[in-house]
C-alpha cells in the first residue's frame, strides 16, 4: 500500500469516527474508503465492520446511563442482535464473493428507504407499539448488519421509531 493510500485511508477513517460518533453513519464513509483502496468488496466490509465496533462500544458508553434502566430489555436486545449478526456474518462468509458484490446496492438502498420510510411509517402506527415484532425486527436487522454493516445504525435507528414510542433522541 503507498504511503498516499494509506495517507486517505487514515484520514478516512478519522472521518468516519468523527461521523459515526456524532451519526452513527461511519460506514457509509470508510467501506468506500476501504474500496477506493484497493481491498475486495467482502474483505472491506469486515475490515469495517471490525473497525465500527469501537464506535459501537463507545455510542453504547456515552449513552449508558439511560441504558441502566432497561438493563433486562438491553439484555434481550443484545441476544437478538447477538444471534442475528452471527446469522448474518455465516451468511456472508459461507456465500460466494460475488453474490455479496450484487447484493451491496441493494442493501444501501434497502437502508436509505427504511429511515426515508419511517415517518410515514410511524404516522399510519398511530399512537400503537408493537412489542412482538420489536425483537424481530432486530434479529432481522442484525442479520442485514452482520452480513453487510454500512447503514445498520439507520436501520436500527428506524426500527425503534417505528416499533416503539421512543423519541429520536431516546432511539
Amino acid at each position: 500500500m503507498s504511503v498516499l493510500t494509506l495517507s486517505l485511508v487514515a484520514l478516512a477513517g478519522f472521518f468516519a469516527g468523527v461521523i459515526g460518533y456524532v451519526t452513527g453513519i461511519a460506514s457509509l464513509i470508510s467501506y468506500p474508503a476501504l474500496l477506493a483502496a484497493g481491498l475486495p468488496p467482502v474483505a472491506a466490509n469486515v475490515t469495517n465492520t471490525v473497525a465500527m465496533v469501537a464506535v459501537g462500544v463507545g455510542s453504547t458508553a456515552k449513552a449508558g446511563a439511560g441504558h441502566a434502566v432497561e438493563g433486562r430489555t438491553l439484555a434481550r436486545s443484545a441476544a437478538y442482535s447477538a444471534l442475528g449478526g452471527t446469522a448474518g456474518a455465516a451468511l456472508l462468509l459461507l456465500s460466494p464473493a460475488d453474490a455479496f458484490e450484487v447484493a451491496v446496492p441493494f442493501l444501501l438502498a434497502a437502508a436509505s428507504l427504511s429511515l426515508l420510510a419511517q415517518p410515514k411509517l410511524r404516522e399510519l402506527a398511530g399512537d400503537r407499539e408493537f412489542p412482538r415484532l420489536y425483537p424481530l425486527g432486530i434479529f432481522a436487522v442484525a442479520v442485514y448488519g452482520g452480513y453487510f454493516g454500512a447503514g445498520v445504525g439507520v436501520m436500527f435507528l428506524a426500527l425503534i421509531l417505528v416499533c416503539t414510542s421512543a423519541t429520536m433522541w431516546r432511539a
